[in-house]
């Protein structure tokens, strides 16, 4: 993604998006919102990343109480 930007995650069902910026040193979580037209969408606030920086994230499906099982990351270009 480029640098100094908002990073939307969107999804097809509700979900907490667990993220960090600092390499899980400090986590977030963020509620998606319905769109209304049938995806859920999360708004990061990464503005202040930079090239070289990283977004870790996952999600909680709390309909499942269910985690992912999987980490991913999104870099800034």
């Amino acid at each position: 993604m480029p640098e100094r930007r908002l990073l939307r995650i969107e999804t097809l069902a509700p979900a907490t998006v667990h993220w960090s910026t600092d390499g899980w040193d400090t986590v977030h979580d963020t509620a998606t919102r319905d769109t209304t037209l049938g995806v859920h969408a999360a708004d990061l606030e990464t503005y202040s990343l930079h090239i070289g920086d990283r977004v870790d994230f996952t999600f909680h499906w709390p309909g499942e109480d269910r985690w992912e099982g999987t980490d991913f990351v999104v870099w800034v270009e």
